[in-house]
């Protein structure tokens, strides 16, 4: 394996010290999170890089994103686009696809992904103004 291959997978040359559990720039939370993503189901996985980069495009001084109560209108129009960004086709035979009540469970699926990106950010906000005390 070569060193630029070694950087690319991640880990590079902390593999070779096994006292060395994580990588240096990573705090525990973070560590979680990116565990936990792995256990995603196959769905979740393809949506949440769409999350991610919509998050980050949010993620500036006075976004919507980091007010005290969030604008519900705003949160529905980012997941909106995300789901319109989504491919369909895969789902169009799926029985569960069907609106259910006038909802469509996809886009509801889209919108609890955004919600949880959008906590976790606020939380990592937070944590590093205030020091990490909370």
């Amino acid at each position: 394996m070569k060193y630029d291959d070694e950087l690319q997978s991640g880990f590079g040359m902390y593999q070779a010290y096994p006292f060395y559990p994580f990588l240096p720039w990573e705090d525990e939370k973070t560590r979680d999170q990116r565990r936990f993503r792995e256990l995603y189901p196959m769905l979740a996985r393809r949506i949440q890089p769409l999350v991610e980069k919509a998050c980050d495009m949010q993620e500036y001084e006075g976004s919507f994103m980091f007010d005290e109560y969030p604008d519900q209108l705003m949160i529905r129009r980012v997941s909106r686009s995300i789901y319109e960004r989504l491919d369909k086709s895969a789902y169009q035979d799926d029985l569960m696809m069907q609106e259910v009540n006038g909802r469509n469970w996809l886009e509801d699926f889209v919108t609890v992904m955004l919600l949880n990106e959008m906590y976790s950010r606020r939380c990592r906000r937070r944590d590093r103004r205030c020091g990490g005390i909370y």
